[in-house]
């Protein structure tokens, strides 16, 4: 099998069970299901993923530089891949809003978000308001930022999600229009987020073209692609225990 023959195997995969096309949170949404309150206790808690965007693109730009060799050598010789750095560093120009295709920062338009649906902005920052699984998340989601080789990283966070906000973005804001009356505005971040992936998801996978080239590079690619699904999993069911079938006491 071609690298990219498997690329889209994987793909087949992550579009096949990703939260965002298969989660029953989103299935409910989609019909109206979910009320308003509900949707507001989604919003603080998916909050953790917007917040760590940058934190998470920052952290692919420093494995770029240790993709060869150990990080003496790294300081010393500088033999990084300057094509790959530039790539990622491109991609947190796209989350500081200074960019074409993302002329906002990344998380005032989430803000606009939650402003019309109605939650004041301290309780956006106030950590006390998030579910243990939504810490988790967290956790897991910054961790690996810090602590994953590029290949590992790429794939459970751009490989995974990039593909997923593409497909499922443009229906989320509808039913976010359609059922909950909101605006343009305040959909915006999802709308941006299923535009400026379909780049960073042809980036994520010229990365893993070049970086995968064996077959043990290939099944930690696999797991990293369960990692990065399992953290979505995991924030979205605390979301449904807590507040839709209330099996967590908020």
């Amino acid at each position: 099998m071609t690298i990219d023959d498997f690329l889209d195997s994987l793909t087949e995969h992550i579009v096949a069970r990703h939260t965002y096309l298969h989660h029953p949170f989103f299935t409910l949404l989609h019909q109206g299901k979910i009320t308003r309150d509900q949707l507001k206790g989604w919003a603080k808690q998916y909050s953790v993923i917007p917040k760590s965007h940058l934190i998470n693109n920052a952290g692919k730009v420093a494995h770029a530089q240790l993709i060869r060799g150990g990080p003496f050598e790294q300081l010393l010789e500088s033999p990084y891949d300057l094509e790959i750095t530039k790539l990622l560093g491109d991609a947190i120009m796209d989350e500081l809003g200074h960019t074409e295709i993302s002329p906002a920062n990344h998380w005032e338009p989430y803000l606009d978000f939650t402003d019309e649906l109605g939650i004041p902005r301290e309780q956006m920052e106030n950590p006390d308001d998030l579910l243990p699984a939504s810490l988790v998340t967290l956790h897991a989601w910054t961790e690996s930022a810090k602590n994953f080789p590029l290949v590992d990283l790429i794939g459970s966070h751009n490989f995974v999600n990039d593909p997923a906000n593409v497909r499922g973005f443009p229906r989320v804001c509808e039913s976010f229009k359609k059922y909950y009356g909101l605006s343009d505005k305040a959909t915006y971040w999802f709308a941006l987020h299923g535009e400026v992936d379909k780049e960073h998801g042809s980036m994520a996978r010229a990365i893993l073209k070049k970086y995968v080239k064996t077959e043990a590079d290939r099944q930690r690619l696999k797991y990293a692609v369960t990692f990065g699904l399992g953290v979505f999993w995991t924030l979205h069911d605390g979301v449904v225990a807590a507040y839709v079938n209330h099996t967590y006491k908020v």
